[in-house]
């Protein structure tokens, strides 16, 4: 089958779908898509010009979530239970995880501590959601020795943390262990560790420093002076 994936550096629902295909060993060739400059023809593979997409043989499929799945459905990977009860589990926890990004990226986008407090606690809430039900029960496909695709989708979020951590806080002082061991146990792993660009942190702080230039964690990031 041909693919072609259309990605973006920065993007951590495109770093989501690298991983996928760099676990499962899906041979494919990347096009980097500028998302300050989107082609117009980006449309034709993604109604609202978005990455991920990709085309499979000319049919043009997006989402990272969709993306993943066929993936791992052309590579019978085993990323998501057999079983349908427990594979719903799962695809719900994978939605849950965009609200754990969408509240992240509020945080780095926040213009004054208030607004950075106020988006931290909700980030916090929505991780606690993982630590006080799948985590704490140890249901399968998010704390086993394996990659899963519910792995897959927390991974980047992590990296994101981990880059931040030193500049400002956004772990809480107690809580969250479960939450916080499955972040190292995920972030050591070489496939998640080779998904991250190498100039990833210059990307970062240009990314804050045009998105939320004087804002709370960007003046931390000292981006200004860029």
């Amino acid at each position: 089958m041909d693919i072609e994936l259309f990605v973006n550096d920065l993007c951590p629902y495109c770093q989501r779908v690298v991983i996928t295909a760099r676990h499962l060993n899906i041979a494919h060739r990347a096009t980097p898509i500028n998302l300050a400059s989107r082609p117009a023809w980006l449309s034709e593979v993604s109604p609202q010009s978005t990455v991920p997409a990709l085309r499979a043989d000319g049919v043009a499929i997006f989402d990272s979530s969709v993306i993943n799945e066929l993936f791992n459905d052309l590579a019978q990977g085993g990323m998501l239970p057999a079983d349908p009860v427990d594979k719903g589990v799962c695809r719900a926890w994978i939605n849950h995880s965009g609200q754990c990004q969408s509240l992240f990226t509020q945080c780095c986008l926040a213009q004054d501590a208030a607004a950075f407090e106020i988006a931290r606690k909700g980030l916090i809430d929505t991780l606690n959601a993982f630590e006080q039900g799948p985590l704490q029960r140890g249901a399968r496909g998010f704390d086993g020795a394996d990659l899963s695709l519910v792995d897959v989708a927390m991974a980047p979020l992590f990296t994101r943390i981990a880059h931040l951590e030193g500049q400002v806080t956004l772990w809480p002082e107690t809580g969250l262990e479960r939450v916080r061991a499955w972040s190292d146990r995920l972030r050591e792993k070489a496939v998640v560790r080779e998904s991250v660009p190498e100039k990833f942190a210059p990307m970062f702080r240009m990314f804050l420093k045009n998105r939320a230039a004087g804002g709370h964690v960007a003046t931390r990031m000292n981006v200004g002076a860029d």
